[in-house]
């Protein structure tokens, strides 16, 4: 039995589970449940990896998780570190603390921000959906709260 990692996830547009093995590009399985999916991919997997060894093929090293020390080195513009560092002093903390908050902060910035975007995402779908309803005048009424009349008369959102 390889180590090799197993990603399962729900595939709306297949409407089942679909298992992958990132580190074995094109190895997938599907199933009905998460553990109908796995039992599917370590068969993929296997035959898969007997035809790489049958070929002579190099089997990609698996993926393995690894201890985070918490530390890391940095290559900066001088000016950048002088900027960071006189922040820090004017703000009474050491670099290393300055840095490891704007950093905290970008990072929850950037989550908020995919969040945000999924979620208008899936606002933008559900207003389509209803201003597409053929006879729903109902829904029309409703989406024309999510569009504006001048964007919806210049035919921005049609039917197919």
């Amino acid at each position: 039995m390889s180590k090799h990692s197993a990603l399962i996830q729900w595939s709306e547009e297949d409407k089942a589970y679909v298992a992958v093995v990132p580190e074995l590009p094109g190895v997938s399985a599907f199933g009905s449940s998460p553990e109908e999916a796995a039992k599917e991919l370590a068969i993929a997997k296997e035959a898969f990896l007997e035809v790489l060894v049958e070929d002579g093929e190099e089997i990609p090293e698996p993926e393995v998780l690894k201890p985070f020390s918490g530390q890391t080195r940095l290559r900066l513009p001088k000016s950048l570190h002088a900027s960071l560092a006189n922040q820090a002093r004017k703000e009474g903390v050491s670099l290393n603390t300055y840095v490891v908050q704007l950093l905290s902060q970008r990072n929850a910035l950037a989550q908020m921000n995919k969040n945000i975007d999924r979620l208008a995402d899936s606002l933008f779908k559900m207003a389509l959906s209803l201003w597409s309803a053929p006879s729903d005048l109902t829904a029309r009424s409703e989406a024309k709260h999510f569009f504006p009349d001048d964007l919806a008369s210049q035919g921005a959102f049609t039917t197919k």
